[in-house]
């Protein structure tokens, strides 16, 4: 069975002149991913793995590099589904663990596990309790100054004498990864430092469940597989839990691209809980099996102007990566732009749709 990873650098507004570095950036993720696939590691492994490469760059907005709060600090969201299992692992307002996607994959992995006197693994931790958690299971920590970058310090000053915050929310480049394995079975993972200047203690959708990222492969012989990862406003995201929603609509899907382009539209732009808010910004990377022919389709949707996207197949000798533009006529926030390739079970490996 053919093994595919996705991964994303955010949705947002991304330089044509850093284009390359995001290329390369997408390359190394999902070049990582599928070492780990053909080592036999599982897809929750492989996104958890992508998602570190994107964590410990300065050029995305997670790990090393995210964006600072109003008192000048990192805080970290992540979390990562799996599709076999369908537990999940979060983490919250994460200060100084180096790489928070490996926290919240720790919680992701013990849910199963039994506690004395009844008590239940956590799924999710916030603040201070998760720092402790990751100390007390050896995670690396670090400094408060070691996760902060040159380019997050720079946006930092720019941004705080700047009243207005029409601008500071265009900067919603959240990463993530999807990625399916040679058991057909699917994961998803999502980690972002969050919009600039945000609230110190501020939760976004990267750590929320059903809004961040979504996975189910548990009837994968019966039905189709879905994994999801969300990108852009984390309120929005979550009034509208984007990524759920979206898994849902493509579960039973005819035509992936149509049902990603009409969800997004009704389910987001649409949304009645969002009837108050004029511009919209929000992004998605979705990984379908088919399971009547196993073939895997990787799509990616936004109403942002620009979404960075890297893939690669296991047949394939190199990754894919492009940047997907919305088009000029079009008022970012108001309309959704999706894109697509489609990775074979059979002779030909991989094919852009």
């Amino acid at each position: 069975m053919v093994g595919v990873v996705a991964v994303h650098c955010g949705a947002g507004i991304h330089s044509n002149q850093l284009y390359k570095n995001y290329k390369k950036l997408c390359n190394k993720a999902c070049e990582k991913a599928i070492q780990i696939l053909a080592e036999g590691g599982s897809s929750l492994e492989a996104v958890k793995a992508a998602v570190m490469v994107l964590e410990d760059d300065p050029l995305t907005n997670c790990g090393y590099g995210s964006n600072l709060t109003s008192a000048g600090l990192v805080e970290n969201d992540a979390s990562i589904m799996d599709g076999k299992t369908l537990n999940y692992g979060a983490c919250g307002a994460i200060k100084k663990v180096k790489n928070p996607i490996e926290l919240a994959y720790q919680l992701c992995v013990t849910q199963s596990e039994a506690l004395p006197l009844g008590l239940i693994p956590p799924s999710l931790l916030v603040g201070q309790g998760g720092l402790d958690y990751a100390r007390m299971i050896g995670l690396k920590t670090v400094k408060h100054k070691d996760l902060i970058s040159k380019k997050a310090f720079k946006q930092f000053n720019k941004y705080s004498k700047i009243l207005e915050n029409h601008q500071r929310d265009q900067l919603l480049d959240t990463v993530g990864a999807v990625c399916i394995d040679g058991n057909g079975h699917v994961a998803s993972a999502c980690s972002s430092g969050g919009l600039i200047l945000k609230k110190p203690g501020r939760v976004g959708q990267a750590a929320i469940f059903a809004s961040g990222s979504w996975a189910d492969s548990v009837d994968k012989n019966k039905e189709s597989s879905v994994a999801v990862c969300t990108t852009g406003c984390g309120e929005h995201l979550i009034q509208t839990q984007l990524a759920k929603e979206i898994a849902v609509a493509l579960k039973y899907s005819t035509c992936s691209t149509v049902d990603l382009h009409s969800t997004m539209s009704e389910k987001f732009l649409e949304s009645k809980f969002l009837k108050n808010v004029q511009v919209k910004m929000g992004g998605a990377l979705v990984l379908h099996r088919d399971s009547l022919t196993g073939d895997v389709v990787v799509l990616w949707g936004h109403s942002t102007e620009t979404m960075v996207v890297g893939y690669m197949g296991t047949e394939d000798r190199k990754p894919k990566c492009q940047m997907s533009v919305l088009p000029q006529t079009v008022k970012p926030g108001t309309a959704v732009n999706v894109g697509g390739s489609k990775f074979y079970t059979i002779d030909n490996p991989s094919s852009i749709t």
